[in-house]
């Protein structure tokens, strides 16, 4: 049964200089990605006109298939820029959010997957969204993506950056292979009242159908490093591994 719960997230300490940082980087971001937009809808716009050009020259035009086919793929990728520079749009006004009022855990979700992507595809691994109930919370907007892309780096086997919770990993984090293969779904969801990602994992190399129970090295060592990083470990098989991973500074 689907959940439509607002959960207060407590706003970290935070020092005037960080303020500020983020504050420059989001504002510059969020500049240069409307500026993106208007070069985008610029080129949709310019190609639109070249496709109507082409279809009013009839079949006579010289290469018609060819600038046709040209057209189409411009088409296609202004699109795609315009998705990307949408998402990277509300990720710089991020630092907006801390205490805002409640917003729709799923659309962050969205936004990180979008821009995780290609990170994630040059490891192998398919980044997706999968359903989950309808989670609003008041949370810090960039500690939960900080949040969010170290769990990602911990499944693409990348360990953890330097800090308190790389010592906790410890030679597990550090050693792990980059991944070459898998998938990685990320939904909203509410544990026991406690608003965060549910993150379905499959390593490389395994097959859900495989019957197996016990871990791989790399799938161990994959779940210590999401346990360092604050995940609780909800399946683990050697097929399937399951993380929940509560927002940060969470008050319900």
């Amino acid at each position: 049964m689907a959940h439509d719960d607002t959960i207060h997230m407590a706003v970290p300490a935070a020092t005037a200089g960080d303020d500020a940082a983020h504050e420059c980087v989001g504002r510059l971001a969020a500049s240069a990605t409307h500026e993106l937009q208007n070069a985008l809808a610029v080129i949709r716009e310019s190609a639109g006109l070249m496709q109507d050009l082409v279809s009013l020259c009839g079949e006579g035009l010289p290469h018609r298939d060819r600038l046709c086919t040209m057209l189409s793929l411009i088409q296609e990728q202004v699109a795609r820029g315009g998705d990307l520079a949408w998402n990277l749009n509300r990720l710089a006004h991020a630092w907006e959010e801390d205490g805002e009022g409640p917003r729709d855990l799923g659309a962050v979700l969205e936004e990180f997957v979008a821009l995780a992507r290609r990170g994630c595809a040059m490891r192998g691994v398919e980044l997706s969204q999968g359903d989950g109930p309808a989670v609003r919370v008041n949370a810090p907007g960039l500690p939960l993506r900080a949040s969010l892309l170290r769990a990602v780096r911990c499944c693409l086997g990348e360990g953890l950056p330097g800090g308190p919770a790389d010592d906790m990993a410890g030679e597990a984090a550090r050693s792990s292979r980059p991944a070459t293969g898998g998938a990685l779904v990320l939904r909203a969801a509410l544990h026991d009242g406690v608003p965060g990602v549910e993150m379905d994992f499959t390593p490389p190399g395994t097959r859900a159908a495989s019957g197996a129970t016990e871990l791989s090295t790399t799938s161990a060592d994959t779940a210590r490093c999401m346990q360092a990083c604050g995940a609780e470990v909800r399946q683990a098989e050697a097929a399937h591994l399951r993380f929940f991973l509560p927002c940060p500074n969470c008050t319900a």
